[in-house]
């Protein structure tokens, strides 16, 4: 890992904070990670960056080896694990484009003034 992608206890502190209200995205049954199990894990990372993934696969061995793989296999940061609950971070390798909301034209009427009519002289 590269030295900016070292986490501070500061920043798992506050990403901890930020998973508490989420719910588990992906469930990794008792087939073990699989290719597909894998590449649901990197488009949720891609997509959210702060992921809880639920451990159904067996003993605490068999849960520590696949947390183990998720981490290598997808560069993401362990932030937090409580009984088959893992939360994982990885920071979006895509920069996310935000969209802007269109500004109103403006209008030349103010609003509650009415408009009044203009009188035509002919002749």
């Amino acid at each position: 890992m590269a030295a900016e992608e070292i986490l501070h206890q500061q920043q798992k502190r506050k990403l901890r904070t930020l998973a508490h209200a989420l719910k588990p995205v992906v469930t990794v049954g008792s087939s073990g990670l699989t290719a597909a199990v894998l590449n649901e894990i990197e488009l949720s990372l891609e997509h959210h960056e702060l992921l809880k993934i639920k451990l159904s696969c067996g003993d605490k061995a068999a849960r520590i080896q696949v947390r183990e793989q998720i981490c290598t296999e997808t560069g993401g940061h362990l932030i937090q694990e409580i009984g088959t609950v893992i939360v994982i971070y990885r920071k979006a390798k895509a920069a996310a484009k935000k969209i802007k909301p269109k500004k109103k034209s403006l209008n030349k009427r103010q609003p509650g003034k009415a408009k009044t009519a203009v009188s035509r002289s002919r002749g």
